[in-house]
């Protein structure tokens, strides 16, 4: 068991470890939680002496990490990435068993009706196409149907580009602009917020 803190020192920790082997990678490479991935184009011994040079960042800093390096294909937290065909596929760990809430559950009704929307969503977005997204979906649709559900996995391309497009537009919606705001308190004071 961690302490109270622990997931907050962890991605403080892995920031700051990040901060010091991205230029290895010209900042392509990622991190979630204690999970990373990097994409290197160099030959196999170049790779190599990359490979020794974070393992060495990490020792100084009195870690730990295991690296596997000159792979084609990966897996990825839910995603298995193949970097000969550019595809990606729902990746599952063996003998990992998929719970769902039940439908009965006595949860909110709006978490209920969105939870196979939202399973379908993210197979649709970690699949790059319908022959993988349905090449994936058995034990999904199987672990729905356990826990009470009707709904049909599809493949919905609209929902892959709907989520992208909606968060560009709410950035655009979000943005600050050029002049100053007031903004009044609720304790009737005035402050000026200024633009980043």
């Amino acid at each position: 068991m961690g302490s109270y803190s622990g997931a907050e020192t962890c991605e403080l920790i892995g920031v700051y470890m990040l901060s010091l082997i991205a230029p290895k990678f010209k900042d392509e490479v990622g991190l979630y939680h204690d999970d990373g991935i990097a994409v290197c184009k160099a030959t196999p011994r170049e790779i190599e002496k990359t490979k020794q040079e974070v393992s060495n960042v990490f020792k100084s800093n009195g870690l730990k990490i295991t690296i596997e390096a000159n792979k084609k294909v990966v897996n990825f937290l839910d995603v298995t990435f193949d970097l000969s065909s550019g595809s990606y596929k729902p990746y599952m760990k063996p003998n990992n068993k998929l719970l769902y809430v039940h439908r009965l559950s006595n949860h909110p009704p709006a978490l209920l009706k969105n939870i196979s929307q939202n399973i379908n969503k993210l197979l649709t977005n970690i699949s790059s196409n319908q022959q993988v997204f349905n090449e994936a979906i058995a034990p999904y649709q199987q672990a729905l149907e356990e826990s009470g559900y009707n709904f049909k996995l599809k493949f919905d391309p609209q929902a892959k580009w709907a989520t992208r497009k909606s968060k560009a537009r709410n950035k655009k919606e979000q943005s600050p602009e050029k002049k100053d705001h007031l903004v009044q308190s609720s304790m009737g004071q005035q402050c000026q917020d200024q633009p980043e």
